[in-house]
């Protein structure tokens, strides 16, 4: 009988590492660490609420290590936005990490859900109807008709929208409280966010949200491993899978167009609402 139960806790955790290398590379091309969609794989395998959200952050903070080496070395990461919402974002993560024995995630992770279906949604919307190769969010030449492929010049001062600082700042610490008690990032938030109202190129905004990700993530985790909340195994093998699909995924992400990459995005963020909501459900 023993054996039977190692044999499936072994199952579980190879379907976790699969499960954690194909979410790794849809995550290094998107810039967002995609914490939702993979919760509810944690979940199944770390039954314990608390555990799996510190779990699951562990392995966000893998994830974004990889891609955001990727994305800082193409030269595809925002300094100016990068300071002011990822040190914000750290400083909420770990408070709401810290906060986590006090809320019920079951109606956390629906209000969470149904945000990112709003915005998921949003995204897909204005992807399509965004006219390729034209507008101030393509990186190629502003008036070209057809797709355009982003350069890899570093992009790290491009100048962002007035108030932008600001608007980082604050955003910045309310998703990363809210993440850090749910055990997520909220980056499918933030590079919305950056496109849309601070005006960076989807390449730019994805290198942006994967490094403050990770800094979010280490801040968030500590939060959690004051109270023990991780399950080493689960940490290990789905963060190393996470980890080799983010670096193949981070290079192809800087390849694409930045219709395809914001379409690529919505799609990612609909499917991390529908996962939450399923999951906050079944609680």
């Amino acid at each position: 009988m023993d054996a039977l139960l190692i044999q499936f806790a072994d199952l579980k955790l190879l379907f976790g590492a699969i499960v954690g290398l194909i979410i790794g590379v849809l995550a290094g091309i998107t810039g967002l660490p995609l914490g939702a969609l993979r919760l509810p794989v944690v979940y199944s395998i770390v039954p314990t609420p608390h555990i799996a959200a510190g779990t699951n952050l562990g392995i966000d903070m893998l994830t974004a290590v990889t891609a955001s080496y990727r994305y800082w070395k193409g030269g595809f990461v925002n300094i100016s936005i990068l300071i002011f919402m990822g040190g914000s974002s750290c400083i909420g993560a770990f408070l709401g990490g810290y906060s986590s024995k006090f809320v019920s995630y079951k109606w956390l992770l629906i209000f969470i859900g149904l945000m990112y279906f709003c915005v998921g949604l949003d995204m897909l919307r204005g992807a399509v109807n965004e006219k390729v190769g034209t507008g101030p969010l393509n990186e190629g030449q502003p008036g070209r008709e057809g797709p355009s492929v982003p350069t890899a010049q570093p992009d790290c001062m491009t100048r962002v929208k007035e108030n932008s600082e600001m608007l980082a700042a604050l955003s910045g610490f309310v998703l990363g409280f809210v993440g850090g008690m749910a055990g997520l990032l909220m980056g499918s938030l933030r590079v919305p966010a950056m496109i849309k109202t601070m005006g960076l190129a989807p390449a730019t905004a994805a290198g942006t949200n994967m490094v403050i990700s990770l800094f979010t993530a280490v801040s968030g985790f500590g939060g959690h491993i004051v109270h023990r909340n991780l399950d080493l195994s689960v940490l290990l093998t789905m963060g190393v899978a996470s980890m080799i699909g983010a670096y193949v995924g981070a290079k192809l992400g800087v390849t694409l167009s930045p219709s395809t990459t914001k379409k690529l995005i919505g799609m990612a963020i609909v499917l991390m609402a529908t996962a939450l909501f399923i999951n906050g459900i079944r609680l």
